[in-house]
C-alpha cells in the first residue's frame, strides 16, 4: 500500500476511533448521571483531567512546541543520538510550560493537594527509622506511598535535603532523569539496526506522545520509565547478540533492580522477561534473556534481603499490604462487577488516547495487526506482544485501581514504540505530526494531575 492510500485508511480509523470514544463516554456520563457508581471518571478515560480550560498563558509555548517539531521532522537526517534526545527534551519542557507557566507545569505537580510523595517526604526526621517503620505505619501513608515501595518518598527526601532544600532542583532532577528515556529508545532501535533516518523520526515520535510529554517531566512514573527503558534496552541487546554480554546483562539487571525499589509493578519486566525465555526455549536459541533474568532475580533478592537485614524494611510484606489497600474487598469482577468493567475499559482506553489516536489507528488496522501477529518470531514485534500482553493480564487482575494508566503504565510506551520499527519515513513523519498537534491541544485545553 502507498504512503497516501495509508494515510487515507489511518484517517478513516482515526475517525472511527473517535466515534467509539466519543460513544463510550457518552455511556459513562449517562450512567453516572443516573446514579450508577461505575468507578470511571466523568470526562472519560482520562482519570485526572481538569478541564476543559484555556491555557492563554501556555500558547507561546505551544507554538514554540509546534515550530520545533516541524523543524526537526524536516531536519530528521541531521540528528546524532545526543542532539535527538536534547530535541525531546525541551519538546517535552515547552509541552509542559503549555500549561501556563513555570510554577505549574513543574513546581505545583508536587506540592500540590498535600497528598504526594512530596508532603510525606517533607515529615521524614530520620530516613534509617522511617524506613525501618515503613512496613508497619505503610497503610497511614498518603494514597501514591502507601501503595508504591518506600524509595519512592525516598528520592524525594533525599533531593530535598539536599543543599537549598528546592524543589526547583527535586524537578529539574527528575526531569533530567525521565527525559533519559528518549535516549535510551533511541539506543534501542539503533540496536535493532533501525536506521538513523527513523531512528531518529521514532524517538522524536516518542517524545511527543501525549503520555511521554504530559507525563514525563515530574513524575515518579517517568524515573520509572526510564529505569524500565534501561531493563528493555538490556533485553533488546541480548536477543539481538544471542550472547551474554557484559553491557547486556549490566543494563538488564540494574533497570530491573531500580524498577523494582520505585515501584511494585516491576514484576511487568519479570512477567515480559520470562514469556521472552519461554520464547526462546520454544525458538530452540541460546537462552541468554533466561540466564541474565535468574541472575538478576538472584541479585535483586540479595538487594532485599539486605535492605530487610539492614534497614528492616520487607519487601514482599510492603507488596501484599499494597495489593490489599489497591482491592480491600477482594477480586473487584466479583465484589464490583460494573466497577470492575468499567474501569478495566478506562485502563485499556487512556492508554489508547495517550498514545496518541494517530498511532493508535495505525496499529489497529488489520493489515498492520496480521503483520505483527504473524511476525512474532521478531526481536521488536516479540517484545511488543509481551509488553502488551503481560500489561493487559495486569488490567484483568484487576491493577490499575483507579485507572490513570497513561502514568501509572508509562513504562509500556517503549514496548508500543516497537509496533512502528518497520514503518517509513513519511508514515512516521505524519505520526509524529498528528500526535504533536494531539499533544498541543491535550495541553493547552486541559490539565492533568498525578
Amino acid at each position: 500500500m502507498s504512503t497516501s492510500k495509508a494515510t487515507v485508511a489511518i484517517l478513516r480509523t482515526y475517525c472511527a476511533i473517535i466515534g467509539v470514544w466519543i460513544c463510550l463516554a457518552a455511556i459513562n456520563a449517562l450512567l453516572i448521571k443516573t446514579g450508577f457508581h461505575t468507578g470511571a471518571p466523568l470526562f472519560f478515560p482520562i482519570s485526572i483531567f481538569s478541564g476543559p480550560v484555556l491555557h492563554l498563558s501556555g500558547m507561546p509555548y505551544l507554538l514554540l512546541f509546534l515550530i520545533l517539531l516541524a523543524w526537526t521532522v524536516k531536519s530528521d537526517a541531521a540528528f546524532n543520538r545526543y542532539q535527538i534526545s536534547l530535541v525531546g527534551l525541551v519538546l517535552i519542557i515547552l509541552g509542559n510550560l503549555g500549561q501556563g507557566n513555570m510554577d505549574t507545569a513543574f513546581l505545583k505537580p508536587f506540592y500540590d493537594t498535600g497528598i504526594q510523595y512530596y508532603h510525606d517526604a517533607l515529615k521524614i526526621t530520620s530516613w534509617q527509622e522511617w524506613l525501618e517503620s515503613f512496613n508497619i505505619n505503610q497503610s497511614t501513608f498518603f494514597d501514591h506511598s502507601r501503595t508504591h515501595p518506600p524509595f519512592a518518598v525516598l528520592i524525594h527526601y533525599f533531593l530535598l535535603k539536599a543543599p537549598g532544600n528546592s524543589t526547583l532542583l527535586l524537578s529539574m532532577t527528575f526531569l533530567s532523569l525521565s527525559s533519559v528515556s528518549v535516549l535510551l529508545v533511541w539506543q534501542i532501535f539503533k540496536a535493532l539496526h533501525v536506521p538513523l533516518r527513523e531512528r531518529n523520526l521514532l524517538a522524536l515520535l516518542f517524545a511527543v506522545v501525549p503520555a511521554v510529554n504530559i507525563y514525563t517531566a515530574v513524575s515518579l512514573d517517568g524515573l520509572i520509565l526510564t529505569a524500565a527503558t534501561l531493563f528493555l534496552l538490556g533485553m533488546v541487546r541480548l536477543l539481538q547478540e544471542e550472547r551474554i554480554s557484559i553491557a547486556g546483562i549490566s543494563l538488564f539487571g540494574s533497570g530491573l533492580i531500580i524498577t523494582n525499589l520505585l515501584t511494585y509493578g516491576g514484576v511487568f519486566l519479570i512477567a515480559v522477561a520470562g514469556i521472552q525465555g519461554i520464547r526462546e526455549h520454544y525458538l530452540g536459541r541460546k537462552h541468554v534473556v533466561t540466564t541474565a533474568l535468574t541472575s538478576s532475580l538472584t541479585a535483586l533478592a540479595l538487594v532485599f534481603l539486605a535492605i530487610d537485614y539492614f534497614f528492616g524494611y520487607n519487601h514482599i510484606r510492603g507488596f501484599i499490604t499494597a495489593s490489599a489497600l489497591e482491592n480491600p474487598n477482594g477480586f473487584r469482577g466479583l465484589s464490583e462487577p460494573l466497577v470492575y468493567l468499567s474501569t478495566r475499559i478506562e485502563c485499556i482506553s487512556e492508554i489508547a488516547l495517550f498514545l496518541s489516536l494517530g498511532c493508535l489507528a495505525m496499529v489497529v488496522q488489520p493489515d498492520r495487526l496480521k503483520t505483527l501477529i504473524l511476525n512474532w518470531r521478531r526481536v521488536d514485534t516479540g517484545l511488543m506482544i509481551s509488553g502488551v500482553m503481560t500489561l493487559l493480564a495486569m488490567v484483568m487482575a484487576g491493577a490499575f485501581r483507579t485507572g490513570e494508566t497513561a502514568r501509572s503504565a508509562l513504562f509500556i510506551y517503549p514496548y508500543l514504540m516497537l509496533a512502528f520499527t518497520g514503518t517509513n519515513s513519511p508514515m512516521l513523519k505524519n505520526l509524529i505530526l498528528l500526535a504533536g498537534l494531539q499533544t498541543f491541544g491535550m495541553q493547552l485545553f486541559g490539565s492533568y494531575f498525578w
